[in-house]
């Protein structure tokens, strides 16, 4: 902002990044909500299975869906809140091109649900949200200016 002063160009920002990770920390919560009903439905199934004899068909399909979406709603939070992570793709060890050739037509393994979907869902939710981490980790060196 040309003739902003320091200060309230530093305060905006505060406030921005503040904003950020209200909505980051909120988006985590969504995914331990995931994680949550995982845990629910692992637990209907257990006692399915050992009281009636009948499991619920595709909780480990549904469940596959809950965990890609709990670290995706998770990782935003951790890059706003500046902590360290590691995540390794298949494509590191066999090339982008071929990586992308194994998730195209990969799907779950009960109820044959297609995965390329989610998988196009999380990285655009992970696009969405990289506005906010940006604004963290510029903002030290925009508030020295």
């Amino acid at each position: 902002m040309p003739g902003a002063s320091p200060v309230h160009a530093g305060s905006v920002l505060q406030r921005l990044e503040r904003t950020g990770l209200a909505a980051t920390r909120a988006l985590s919560g969504a995914g331990l909500l995931a994680l949550m009903f995982l845990a629910a439905m692992t637990l209907v199934d257990g006692l399915a299975r050992s009281l009636a004899n009948r499991p619920i068909e595709g909780v480990r399909d549904i469940g596959a869906v809950a965990i890609a979406l709990a670290v995706t709603c998770c990782i935003p939070v951790g890059l706003m809140e500046r902590s360290n992570i590691t995540i390794r793709f298949i494509e590191s060890f066999i090339g982008p091109a071929a990586g992308k050739m194994a998730h195209a037509k990969e799907t779950t393994w009960v109820l044959k649900i297609p995965t390329a979907p989610f998988i196009v869902a999380d990285l655009i939710l992970l696009a969405l949200l990289a506005f906010f981490p940006a604004i963290s980790l510029w903002l030290p060196t925009l508030l020295k200016s």
